[in-house]
């Protein structure tokens, strides 16, 4: 398979551009991280300062007395030291002393540090989830399945990892700066000059190459939530990639995602290694600086031989630091936008809370659609002007050829979607004048794609009943057709209610799945369903039970079937047939087949069969 063409650096691909929600500002992350219930709490703040306090003052300690011990060894008295043999060895004593304090007050932070990031990160990764459970389902859809988990794992873990690995280091790194410069103007406050001057010519370099970096960790944390994205979709669409003989080109859509994700990576590494080379040159500035400035008051008897070897060797030891956090310049930043990432998640759903939830409904309720319109982002209209009355307890069956916009008509109404015109009335209430959640609790959406949650089966069902008995989960299990003591029973539910299901368990035929899925709707009793080719997955075998099952669901609810087999739609009270995003035909199935018709075209081909 041939490389794919990349793009350069200053040109990244429309594949790898920033997603729909960007990171959080880092301002804001901490912000956030301010309001988790583990948050820094005065007794660990000052734990925290004393502890890297003490730390650092034993590092600048240690540094003054290494450059004094040149001062000993030429003959100079150091204060309390003394000179001589007596005093070098006092002087020895006293460095082991604090590289000792030092070495404990690192672990002894890092300690806090890593405890505190992980309490954290619990308290951050269940406030993500909590987002993604309350905000409009069609901003979850936006985001995709790949990018919300790469979010919630990855992201957040990746900057446990790296705060665990360098925190220390960086916080060390950070606060070098004014303790070497209290420590050098104790010294000579002229030393402060040669700070002033770099940090005018600097700062402002280092601040544009951060953030371009800041910039570039986004394109790469996208691009890689997009490659999860479709190894998902992929995964789970492997029985129609399979039944369509479109293998090769789902590696080639996989090996573009991929690529891409590694291009941006490659992208990103010139912007490290322009920061370490602009560190490196005003590192360097510093040092020489420090040396001249140095020799200069040694040379005009102002300073010691010891004051001056001492001022060296502060700024020389801040090097390792700075170097050693250059170096993982590109994890910091990984870090802050993995953080901005996984904080934006948390705060999707801020502002969704301002809309109403009125009481949820306690029949099947009427369902009016006036003049729907739909289109996909930068995409031609779906639906057009799709108008339509659901009445109060019947069954609808919508069909049609594949593309006619029959399941985008299902996800707009149960909300999936949001409309770009037109509105949906369930009942007496506007959909789009109330909370997501409202829409999501009265209308049910099933699909063929459906997930059984890990555990047992009985667990599974008291996702939608929490209270029921064994009695009725088997009661509802029985009217989709899984009845205790039948052959499917026997053969997939061995150990009846304990049979555990979802990931980690023995995987289900998927009739049986469905008509799990169909129990707990059942059981939910939710006033609307709709059904997008909910029986689908069904063999031939199972096709005409689970369509008995499927009816039973809807029965004594407003319910919508988007029609698989045209079966479904012999048995609903209304057919309505869509073609091109608009309602060409509505009646019920006799009056459209003595009509002759598209869809009297449609049953006759298929019943031909």
């Amino acid at each position: 398979m041939s490389t794919p063409t990349t793009a350069a650096p200053a040109t990244i691909t429309d594949d790898r551009v920033a997603d729909a929600l960007a990171p959080a500002p880092f301002g804001d992350s901490v912000r956030y991280l301010g309001t988790l219930p583990s948050r820094p709490r005065a007794r660990w703040v000052v734990a925290f300062a004393v502890i890297f306090t003490i730390t650092l003052i034993a590092m600048m300690f240690s540094a003054n007395l290494f450059g004094y011990a040149a001062g000993i060894v030429s003959g100079e008295s150091v204060p309390v030291l003394d000179s001589g043999t007596r005093g070098f060895a006092l002087l020895l004593a006293a460095i082991a002393v604090t590289q000792l304090v030092e070495a404990a007050g690192r672990a002894f932070g890092m300690w806090l540090i890593v405890s505190k990031t992980r309490q954290m990160s619990v308290d951050l990764r269940r406030g993500a989830l909590s987002a993604v459970l309350r905000a409009p389902i069609s901003d979850v859809l936006t985001l995709g399945t790949g990018n919300v988990i790469t979010r919630l794992t990855k992201d957040i873990d990746q900057t446990v990892r790296i705060i665990g690995g360098i925190g220390v280091r960086l916080v060390v790194t950070i606060l070098m700066f004014p303790f070497t410069m209290v420590s050098l103007a104790l010294i000579d406050w002229r030393y402060l000059i040669i700070f002033a001057i770099l940090a005018t010519l600097t700062v402002p370099i280092l601040r544009s190459t951060l953030i371009a970096m800041r910039e570039y960790s986004n394109i790469v944390s996208s691009a890689e939530a997009r490659r999860n994205n479709l190894l998902l979709d992929t995964i789970r669409g492997i029985p129609t990639l399979r039944a369509m003989r479109l293998d090769r080109w789902a590696l080639g859509r996989m090996q573009k995602g991929s690529w891409n994700a590694v291009q941006a990576n490659a992208d990103r590494a010139p912007v490290i290694t322009r920061l370490i080379g602009q560190a490196t040159f005003g590192y360097g500035l510093l040092l020489i600086a420090t040396f001249v400035v140095s020799a200069m008051l040694y040379d005009a008897g102002e300073l010691s031989l010891g004051a001056a070897a001492a001022a060296a060797v502060l700024v020389s030891r801040m090097e390792v630091h700075i170097f050693n956090v250059l170096m993982f310049a590109g994890e910091i930043q990984k870090a802050a936008t993995g953080l901005g990432r996984a904080v934006a998640l948390a705060t999707l759903a801020d502002g969704t809370a301002d809309l109403p939830e009125p009481d949820d409904l306690d029949s099947a309720p009427e369902i009016r659609i006036d003049g729907l319109d739909f289109a996909y982002p930068d995409g031609a209209n779906v639906l057009e002007g799709v108008s339509l009355t659901l009445a109060a307890g019947t069954t609808t069956a919508l069909v049609g050829a594949s593309g006619a916009g029959k399941s985008t008509l299902a996800a707009v109404i149960a909300g999936l979607q949001r409309p770009s015109g037109g509105r949906i009335r369930i009942g007496d209430v506007d959909t789009a004048e109330v909370a997501d959640v409202w829409t999501a609790r009265n209308v049910t959406l099933i699909s063929q794609e459906v997930h059984l949650f890990a555990g047992t089966l009985r667990e599974d069902l008291h996702m939608a009943a929490p209270d029921a008995g064994d009695d009725v989960l088997k009661a509802a299990l029985a009217e989709t057709g899984l009845v205790e003591g039948g052959l499917q029973w026997g053969r997939w539910l061995p150990l009846g209610l304990d049979t555990r299901v979802g990931a980690g368990a023995d995987e289900l035929g998927p009739e049986v799945v469905q008509q799990i899925s169909l129990a707990r709707i059942i059981l939910q009793d939710p006033p609307a369903l709709i059904m997008d080719e909910a029986t689908a997955e069904a063999g031939s075998d199972h096709a005409r039970a689970l369509e008995q099952a499927a009816i039973r669901a809807a029965s004594g609810r407003t319910s919508l079937v988007v029609a698989h087999r045209l079966d479904q739609a012999i048995a609903a009270d209304r057919v309505v047939l869509m073609a091109e995003g608009a309602i060409l035909e509505d009646g019920t199935h006799d009056e459209l087949v003595a009509k002759g018709g598209r869809y009297a075209q449609l049953y006759a081909r298929w019943a031909a069969n």
